[in-house]
């Protein structure tokens, strides 16, 4: 039987749709080495690791200890990734990769919603060329997991329709429990720049008991943790919830004036800022009000309410990006086309940038680490073509292909995934980690530690495959037990009756010992 234009035409759509899907795939899956920054990512994979060896799901643990200054849910994750896929330390980093797989179909899925289809993929790719968001997507942290269910919880927020299915109401509505099981008490932001376009163009979910009902039922699972947490450990443990938030609002620590977010993510997200720049300036021109509601000012009332509490990060601006990857795209998509008369000076100058790149690259196969001067390289001959790219298709293909090309060679190569090379090679030496395989090693902490004696202690536990427990002072240390002790104690007079096994600069402060029978 011959099959109509219509079927192959389809059949060819789907194939292009799967090639369009595999081109992601090089940008979040690696074989490179995979080691943790000791903050904050380390901390959750440390706190996920002992959830699973301990079987205590209830609490955040440090040490045995139960530590409620933030939520449990991405520890819950990462310990359930643990219990099914086993220790290595690419699990700890799956929670964040699946987030940001489920980030990429909803922000292709929300531009499509409100700019139409041919925006989708363009703005899935932008976001996934990000590199905010891509050095995020590689970090075992809680804002990736945050990000994608507020991603859910706004697309069904825009799919929501009166007469609808009952199901964008309900993800509308349940998304915000989950989220506070991720970040705590951060879900009250995304909540309030989602405000205005609830009140403006969906204000009819807010007369249906149905969107309190299903409101309520995301948060059962908050209350039952809160609850049984509180019968077990009482107020005074489990109120560092609300110290840890006043600490943050108060504490000078993390204070970088107001301006802090106005060239922070326009540096942790370039080039893209500009592209988006150039389509939230078409917005206002071309969009209706609700395009302009919902991708104008909910990600401009996002930076305000980020702006004015205290504390500011670069990871915060994570949740602007997925609104900036899709006012890029619909930029890049009205740049493409033949008929809109493309600024040719524009063309140009992008190209003028491109031949800059491409000499820096071809100085730095030579004067840096080979990778970054090829990402330099594709990147600056990607652009340098532009001007005389003539379909719509090969004017994205430059614009898009670089960029590709550079983030997948820094991925591949380990930019992204090894953040502790010399910690994780020091590990890695046959003589330490046969010391390490031979049964638990405890840690002496006699006193506060330092931060990089911290950092250093997180990274270590995170290698030692058996984790003994934590120890006051060396006195503690029974008759041939191991341990990894703060140099200046096993160096001390104190420290003479200890066998030294592994010490060196890569260790940090921190050496491992064994004491002598």
């Amino acid at each position: 039987m011959t099959r109509s234009p219509g079927h192959v035409a389809e059949g060819m759509g789907r194939w292009w749709r799967l090639l369009a899907a595999l081109a992601f795939l090089p940008l979040l899956l690696t074989a490179a080495p995979r080691s943790f920054l000791a903050h904050d990512e380390g901390y959750y994979a440390l706190q996920g690791r002992w959830i699973q060896e301990s079987g205590q799901w209830l609490a955040p643990l440090w040490w045995g200890d139960p530590l409620y200054d933030r939520t449990v849910g991405l520890q819950w994750l990462i310990a359930a990734a643990r219990q099914l896929l086993g220790p290595e330390p690419w699990v700890a980093h799956l929670p964040s990769l699946l987030a940001a797989a489920a980030c990429l179909v909803l922000t292709a899925s929300l531009a499509r919603e409100l700019l139409g289809r041919g925006t989708g993929w363009i703005s899935a790719l932008v976001l996934a060329l990000t590199p905010l968001w891509i050095n995020h997507a590689h970090q075992a942290g809680q804002d990736m997991p945050l990000l994608a269910l507020e991603l859910l919880g706004f697309w069904a927020l825009v799919r929501a329709r009166p007469d609808g299915p009952w199901w964008p109401m309900a993800l509308a509505a349940s998304w915000v429990g989950p989220a506070f099981l991720i970040k705590g008490f951060m879900v009250a932001v995304p909540l309030a720049a989602m405000a205005p376009f609830t009140l403006l163009r969906r204000r009819w979910l807010l007369a249906r008991p149905s969107f309190w009902g299903w409101l309520l039922l995301g948060w059962v699972p908050v209350l039952l943790w809160l609850g049984l947490s509180l019968q077990q450990y009482g107020p005074a443990v489990v109120g560092g919830l609300l110290q840890k938030l006043l600490y943050l609002s108060k504490s000078d620590v993390y204070s970088a004036g107001p301006l802090y977010y106005l060239w922070n993510i326009p540096a942790n997200t370039a080039p893209w800022c500009l592209a988006a720049a150039a389509g939230w300036w078409l917005g206002l021109r071309h969009w209706g009000q609700e395009q302009r509601l919902a991708l104008l000012g909910t990600p401009l009332l996002l930076v305000v309410l980020l702006s004015c509490f205290r504390t500011k990060t670069p990871y915060y601006g994570l949740q602007i990006t997925p609104f900036l990857a899709i006012a890029a795209a619909a930029a890049l998509q009205r740049f493409s086309q033949a008929d809109q008369a493309r600024p040719r000076w524009l063309a140009w100058l992008i190209a003028a940038f491109g031949a800059l790149l491409a000499v820096a690259g071809v100085i730095g196969l030579w004067q840096a680490p080979w990778p970054y001067g090829l990402a330099a390289l594709g990147l600056g001959v990607s652009w340098l073509a532009l001007p005389w790219q003539r379909e719509d298709r090969s004017v994205l293909i430059a614009c898009l292909a670089g960029p590709w090309l550079a983030l997948l060679l820094l991925v591949q190569t380990g930019l992204f995934t090894d953040r502790s090379p010399q910690m994780r090679q020091a590990l890695a030496a046959p003589a330490l980690s046969q010391a390490l395989q031979q049964g638990p090693v405890a840690v002496v902490v006699p006193d506060p530690l330092s931060g990089d004696g911290h950092a250093q202690l997180i990274l270590l536990a995170l290698g030692t495959p058996q984790l003994g427990p934590r120890l006051d002072g060396l006195n503690a240390l029974a008759p041939g037990q191991r341990a990894w002790v703060p140099k200046r104690l096993g160096t001390s007079a104190e420290g003479a009756a200890l066998q030294p096994l592994a010490s060196g600069d890569d260790l940090g402060e921190w050496m491992l010992v064994q004491a002598r029978p």
